[in-house]
């Protein structure tokens, strides 16, 4: 009787576990108060971890608007050189030994300011020379006597630029434009004939001294310019294009702001 007592005590208890894992219950409690969750601090220890990459970085514009591009740039030799043709064709018949020039390609000294994300207006000077080789003429005063002097043609031009830039690629570590404009201001074409420092004579010498002032154009027809975040925003640029400070391809280096 006593063990028929007990299996009847128990079974009730047996059969509610048997149907909770027969319906995929789980007979066992969870006590709650003992669940945590997890701390915030796995999030930040994920975001440091060497394995999880860096977030991108953003594209950059360094023309974008009130940026300043300063540069400083050479021109191509074209101009320069057709003032020495024209010198030597007037020169050689009367000092058939005459050597060559000596030429100082021109050069570019400006700024940009983009008023616009791509319209910038500016200021740009340049600067150029041809001086002839040294040339013998006879002192009548001395006679066995040579006075020495060249004949130096100087050319500068001032004037204010306006540039649209109409491709504009941001990059990551860099800013690429190309752009076109127009240069619009004045020039001087200075002539003198100069002693040799050697020459310490007063004797005659044909001089021709004289300038000329006139309106100066520069046209841009295509012009690049890079600038790198890596360099400090240095850069480089290129332009092609004709006018009084260069005809053809000019280069130059730029730093912006």
């Amino acid at each position: 009787m006593r063990k028929l007592f007990w299996v009847l005590l128990f079974m009730p208890m047996t059969l509610d576990s048997l149907f909770a894992q027969y319906e995929g219950l789980d007979s066992v409690k969870i006590n709650t108060t003992e669940m945590t969750i997890p701390s915030h601090k796995t999030d930040t220890f994920h975001k440091k971890h060497p394995l999880n990459p860096k977030p991108p970085l953003p594209y950059r514009n360094f023309y974008q608007k009130e940026a300043m591009t300063f540069y400083y740039g050479f021109g191509s030799p074209t101009l320069v050189n057709m003032i020495d043709k024209g010198l030597l064709n007037s020169l050689k018949p009367t000092y058939p030994k005459m050597g060559k020039s000596s030429i100082k390609n021109p050069k570019m000294l400006g700024y940009q300011y983009h008023f616009r994300e791509r319209w910038s207006m500016g200021l740009v000077y340049s600067w150029a020379q041809v001086k002839t080789d040294t040339i013998n003429y006879p002192d009548y005063d001395n006679p066995g006597y040579y006075s020495t002097f060249r004949y130096v043609v100087n050319l500068a031009a001032f004037m204010g630029s306006i540039d649209y830039i109409w491709k504009l690629r941001r990059g990551k570590k860099s800013t690429l434009a190309l752009f076109s404009g127009i240069a619009l201001g004045n020039s001087h074409i200075n002539y003198e004939a100069k002693r040799e420092p050697s020459d310490k004579g007063n004797s005659y010498i044909p001089t021709f001294n004289n300038g000329i002032s006139a309106s100066g154009v520069q046209i841009t027809a295509i012009a690049m310019k890079h600038t790198f975040k890596g360099l400090r925003k240095f850069g480089y640029q290129a332009s092609l294009g004709g006018g009084v400070n260069s005809i053809g391809f000019s280069w130059g280096i730029n730093y912006t702001l």
